[in-house]
């Protein structure tokens, strides 16, 4: 990982790195969109759920790659393959998150992107990775996919829909240093809507796209500003992501089973697990109006 302070990617004003307004205006359908949220199948108790901490295997691990480090050629990714695949550096020793997205992302900061691997492998035989999807996203562009109106980078391109490396997972080096300062992204456990809204450029939900009730893909949520976190006895860990989450906010960016945000897979990185936060940390602020704010679909923060 870099030296000195944690590593911010894209544009300072990006839709990523634009902190939520108090006055953001609220989504019409809030209410019933946290109901959903809070009640809906696969809820997993109405909550926020950690991924990655203590034995749970849900987190993703995060690589910085060097010019000393192998290209490889990445196999199996077809469709919206990023050309940068044909050449993609790997630090040695790089393992997948050790469950069945088997996700990692890969900075590389000489290159100048992020990529975001789903179902990568290494073969140790041949030496060759591959993996089922990519995403490679410009770190000094406003990190929005290509097929977004207001992507800065036609490089920005893959198959994750416009979620990328970046902000897919909180790293470890940004909770240590006492602030995450981008939007989170998050795995829903209740079925998301057909729809999508910006960024995204599409959803994998599978449920009615015209129940206002059931939430899109690229949805924003932030807890409430007028609630005090600090009140709620939180773990160091999980106060600094609640206070990212309070003031950047997480969006909605994929199903998982489980509402869930990814913390940084330290262990299949080869460190051990470095966190002491728990799955449910979060749990004492269930997806309610009275915690919970929802920004209306294609909330921009980053335009006045």
């Amino acid at each position: 990982m870099p030296d000195g302070s944690p590593y911010r990617a894209f544009e300072a004003d990006s839709w990523w790195n634009s902190a939520v307004p108090a006055n953001a205006p609220h989504n019409p359908h809030q209410t019933a969109i946290l109901g959903y949220l809070r009640t809906g199948p696969d809820n997993a108790g109405g909550c926020l759920r950690l991924a990655g901490s203590h034995e749970n295997p849900w987190g993703q691990p995060v690589y910085w790659a060097r010019p000393g480090d192998t290209a490889y050629d990445i196999g199996g990714v077809d469709g919206r393959r990023p050309p940068e695949l044909d050449h993609l550096r790997i630090p040695a020793g790089a393992e997948p998150a050790d469950n069945s997205d088997g996700s990692m992302s890969v900075f590389d900061l000489a290159a100048g992107y992020v990529t975001l691997l789903t179902d990568a492998h290494h073969d140790r035989a041949s030496d060759q990775w591959s993996a089922s999807g990519a995403t490679v996203t410009y770190l000094a562009s406003n990190g929005l996919d290509d097929r977004t109106s207001l992507s800065d980078d036609p490089r920005n391109k893959g198959t994750h829909r416009g979620n990328n490396g970046a902000t897919s997972v909180v790293r470890w080096d940004e909770v240590r240093a006492g602030a995450v300062d981008h939007v989170l992204k998050v795995s829903s456990g209740p079925e998301l809507s057909q729809r999508f809204g910006f960024p995204m450029t599409g959803s994998d939900g599978d449920a009615s796209a015209n129940d206002p009730a059931i939430p899109p893909e690229g949805l924003r949520l932030r807890i409430k500003p007028s609630v005090d976190v600090t009140k709620f006895h939180l773990d160091r860990q999980a106060l600094v992501i609640a206070q990212a989450l309070q003031t950047y906010g997480m969006y909605l960016g994929d199903g998982g089973g489980t509402t869930a945000l990814k913390l940084e897979d330290t262990a299949s990185e080869g460190r051990g697990q470095v966190w002491d936060v728990t799955n449910q940390d979060l749990c004492g602020l269930p997806f309610s109006p009275a915690y919970w704010d929802v920004l209306p679909e294609g909330y921009n923060p980053s335009t006045p």
